[in-house]
């Protein structure tokens, strides 16, 4: 005989009278049949039926399945992390400007003949570069065949949300005596807990620029291309470490663009 939901349901001696079967069985009590069942029998009493013990551990299994399933739905993006490793575009164009514009204020500063620029904040990379005496007795030896010029670069920079970027460096060469030569660039960029575009960054451990610059008739002759590469560190969300690799390039007095990448994030625009 089947019972509800398919379980079978267990008939007393009086039960099986009431329906005409015939009893091939002897008369239990209901302590009688319960002494007699098997131990993975069990039987529970409910409203005068017998029900198997089965019935409630099927459904706990169902509830536990359905409690399993919501669970992993709520926690779909549980240990997930929850920031970034990687700048955004616009944060790693913010670097890169915050870079240019420490390096165009160490230019000025290299310009004797020009004090008051050091005070400037919005000097571009071409015009500070234009602004040097390449013959100035201040940073040259005179020799017999021309002048050996060494020009040092300096600069602290302050940061829009905190920090600095530190230059140093210098550019040294020779000219003839008709103004003529070449002189090589070697700065280092040393940024300190500066915050631009809500990411702080730092040196690691620097960022170095290298190039040449000729000169004619005391006066830079265009283009002049400058290379940037080195590391740095930023945080604290999105954090990580990465290289810069940008070129500047350098068309006239009034024209300089900038190329690359930082971070692996493409970099464009006017230094």
């Amino acid at each position: 005989m089947i019972g509800f939901a398919g379980i079978p349901r267990i008939l007393f001696p009086q039960q099986r009278a009431l329906r005409g079967e015939r009893q091939s069985v002897p008369r239990f009590s209901n302590d009688d049949y319960l002494t007699n069942l098997r131990p993975s029998s069990e039987v529970k009493f409910w409203f005068g039926m017998v029900v198997s013990s089965e019935v409630p551990m099927l459904r706990k299994k169902i509830l536990s399945s359905l409690l399993f399933a919501v669970a992993s739905m709520l926690c779909a993006g549980c240990g997930s992390p929850s920031h970034s490793d990687t700048l955004s575009a616009a944060q790693a164009q913010a670097i890169s400007q915050q870079v240019s514009h420490a390096v165009a204020q160490a230019l000025s500063n290299a310009s004797a003949s020009h004090p008051l620029l050091a005070e400037q904040s919005a000097r571009s990379l071409s015009a500070a570069l234009g602004d040097i005496r390449w013959d100035q007795s201040s940073a040259c030896t005179v020799s017999g065949t021309g002048q050996s010029c060494n020009f040092p670069l300096s600069a602290s920079v302050p940061c829009p949300g905190g920090g600095t970027v530190s230059v140093s460096g210098d550019i040294q060469g020779m000219l003839n005596s008709s103004g003529t030569g070449s002189f090589d660039t070697q700065i280092t960029i040393t940024p300190a807990n500066c915050t631009v575009s809500n990411v702080t960054f730092n040196g690691a451990p620097d960022v170095t620029i290298d190039g040449t610059i000729n000169i004619t008739n005391t006066a830079p002759s265009f283009p002049v291309t400058l290379l940037e590469g080195g590391g740095i560190s930023f945080g604290p969300n999105p954090s990580g470490s990465c290289q810069l690799n940008v070129t500047y390039t350098l068309n006239s007095l009034t024209s300089c663009t900038v190329s690359g990448t930082v971070c692996g994030k493409p970099v464009n625009g006017s230094c």
